[in-house]
């Protein structure tokens, strides 16, 4: 500073010096403005200590220069050392701190590392930028489906003090509920009180669970009592927390409804079955007893249990008809049956350990379905112990006879008496079977026309809310009714063969079959043929007319021909007519001979052609009850040829 003074000795040098040192120092004032300025704006660059030191030795160099002006006209040294000596205090902690930056300083990337940097930054983006659109992809799939499908989808936050807050209701849960504004409300805002405190009781068991459930409940919406199958999925945060639920609800109404109309139905079947005064019992497939009526029950004294098939003899009390023996395994009727074999009139005994002993006659078969799967058996047994009784005193009285002539005419009195009372009760049997299959055939038609109507009242009411599947469902429902209904009419008709009775008469066969033709509207493109000239004879004419009319309609119904063809023939035999209804269908094979005249056998499945089982069993009947056989002779692809014979008079 003090060297400043020789410009008082140089005029010219002074303004200079004024004007270098007012530079000087505008631009020392102005650079720390700026950077102070700078880095402000800027909150990516740290604004530490270094900066700060930098900015306040600036500012005190263009002090510096500021006092070399005005101690030019005022010369005070003592102030201008002092700034100096300021400067000299905040130029060292300056240079010290930026000797301390150095090694930070060194760990800066170069500009080719920078590059790299940069380089890896951008595949970074990119590679950032694809996730982000395969995100919205998939949330945009998830979307569709939030919106397409038909079950009720709804989400459900949880706040801390455990409110159950809706998010959102997909389209489906708006249409089925009728609701459609619930975003940020709770249960009890939407629903009324008896239905939100059920659905939050869910809610509650799911949180505290931290497990999915799911439950069937009933629920009012729009006044109407809805049924739903209801899942709810827990969603937990980072935590551990269940912060959410993610429900759905399927509309099961219609389902319910179909569920208790077979409800009923079997209640009826069963209530049915525990009022016969036969028993019946029925196995599955692993021997297990899934029928055992109430009859069954006071034979035996006993409850249904599931027992190996091994210790049924011993655990129902089983003997053979000596009432000594007991059964082996081999001998029980079910279990005879369950092996296939076909069981009839076998005597059997039950002596329970509680109860009186009783003679039992079973009949019993397999059950098979449609595609030849055995999937268990059924016996029937019918407590004729007092029958057994009246033969054995019949026998007794007999060999009395042969040693008592004179009491001859007393004991076939008795006799006679007795045999009037066992004819009385077979003709009050044969009643009671008459009214069972009047009652069942009446009984069961009814609840079936109901579930038929029923469906139909349905799909008529959701006409605009089913779709294909449904529709094909409410379909195939009614199809199975009428399945139904036919069986049953062909169980009746089954059970009358034999019972009832006309009066034979003068029957033309030729005409009859001409009659029977007319009345089964033949296609155009079949061709029925009689040969031969066909004779007249006196019998009953209904059972006549019912075996040729199923033969050809069966033959008809079963053709896989464009043009059909049945012949119908006769032979003339001793004592009866043989006559033969011959096809040129499909045949069948010559293993199913045997079972296609057993009841409800069918060849094919009833979906793929439409059959009761009972026609062919029908047939036979009637004409092993007329005194006549049927047979059949057949190959796979080269027709079916029945023939049956018929008593001449």
């Amino acid at each position: 500073m003090p060297h400043g003074m020789c410009y008082l000795w140089q005029p010219w040098l002074v303004g200079l010096h004024i004007f270098s040192n007012g530079v000087i120092a505008l631009a020392y004032f102005s650079i720390p403005i700026t950077l102070v300025y700078l880095l402000r704006k800027r909150s990516d660059i740290p604004f530490d200590g270094l900066f700060c030191l930098f900015a306040a030795f600036i500012l005190c160099c263009g002090i510096g220069h500021a006092f070399d002006i005005w101690t030019l006209w005022h010369p005070s040294y003592w102030i201008s050392s002092w700034i100096r000596f300021a400067t000299a205090l905040v130029s060292l902690a300056t240079a010290i701190a930026l000797i301390l930056k150095i090694p930070q300083l060194l760990t800066l990337p170069s500009p080719s590392q920078m590059a790299n940097i940069n380089q890896k930054l951008q595949v970074k983006i990119a590679e950032l930028e694809q996730k982000e659109i395969t995100i919205r992809q998939q949330e945009q799939f998830l979307r569709s489906i939030y919106d397409n499908v038909r079950e009720a989808i709804f989400v459900v936050d949880i706040e801390s003090d455990i409110t159950f807050r809706y998010q959102g209701f997909n389209a489906a849960a708006q249409k089925l509920t009728g609701v459609t504004d619930v975003e940020n409300k709770t249960p009890a805002e939407i629903f009324d009180s008896e239905i939100a405190a059920a659905v939050e009781k869910h809610y509650r068991k799911c949180l505290k669970s931290k497990t999915t459930i799911s439950y069937e409940e009933c629920l009012i919406f729009q006044e109407v009592d809805t049924w739903w199958l209801t899942t709810l999925n827990p969603i937990e945060n980072q935590a551990g927390k269940i912060y959410r639920i993610i429900g759905t609800s399927l509309n099961i109404s219609a389902r319910k409804q179909a569920e208790n109309a077979l409800n009923q139905e079997k209640y009826f079947l069963q209530t049915l079955l525990d009022n016969l005064s036969d028993g019946i019992v029925a196995c599955n497939s692993d021997g297990v007893l899934t029928l055992f009526n109430q009859a069954t029950k006071e034979f035996h004294g006993l409850p249904q249990q599931a027992i190996p098939v091994d210790e049924w003899a011993e655990y129902y009390d089983l003997y053979l008809s000596d009432g000594e023996t007991i059964m082996s395994q081999d001998k029980i009727p079910l279990f005879r049956a369950l092996r296939g074999e076909s069981v009839r009139d076998a005597e059997m005994m039950i002596i329970p350990k509680q109860g009186k002993p009783r003679t039992l006659l079973a009949n019993g078969d397999s059950i098979i379905t449609s595609d030849g799967e055995k999937i268990g058996a059924v016996v029937a047994m019918r407590d004729v112990s007092e029958l057994k009784k009246a033969e054995q005193t019949l026998a007794k009285l007999n060999n009395e006879l042969e040693a008592r002539v004179q009491q001859r005419t007393v004991q076939l009195e008795q006799v006679n008496n007795l045999l009037l009372g066992v004819t009385e009760q077979l003709r009050k049997s044969n009643q009671e079977l008459e009214q069972f299959a009047y009652v069942t055939s009446h009984d069961l038609k009814a609840p079936l026309r109901a579930i038929a109507n029923l469906s139909e009242w349905i799909e008529e009411d959701l006409e605009d809310k089913l779709d294909d599947e449904t529709r094909y469902n409410m379909n195939l429902l009614r199809s199975r009714v009428h399945r139904l209904e036919n069986l049953i009419n062909g169980l009746l008709a089954y059970s009358r063969v034999g019972r009832l009775k006309s009066e034979p008469q003068e029957v033309a066969i030729g005409e009859m079959i001409a009659e029977i033709i007319d009345l089964l509207d033949v296609p155009a493109e079949y061709d029925i043929e009689i040969s031969g000239e066909m004779p007249s004879l006196v019998t009953e004419i209904a059972p006549l007319q019912q075996v040729f009319s199923n033969l050809i309609s069966n033959a008809i119904k079963h053709s896989d021909r464009d043009q059909g063809k049945v012949t119908i023939s006769v032979q003339e035999q001793v004592d009866f007519w043989e006559f033969t209804v011959a096809d040129n269908g499909k045949g069948i094979d010559p293993k199913y001979h045997d079972r296609i005249f057993t009841i409800f056998q069918t060849l094919e499945a009833r979906d793929t052609k439409e059959s009761t089982g009972i026609g062919l069993a029908i047939v036979k009947k009637v004409v092993e009850n007329q005194g006549g056989t049927i047979t059949l002779e057949s190959e796979l692809g080269q027709g079916a040829t029945f023939r049956f014979t018929w008593q001449k008079a």
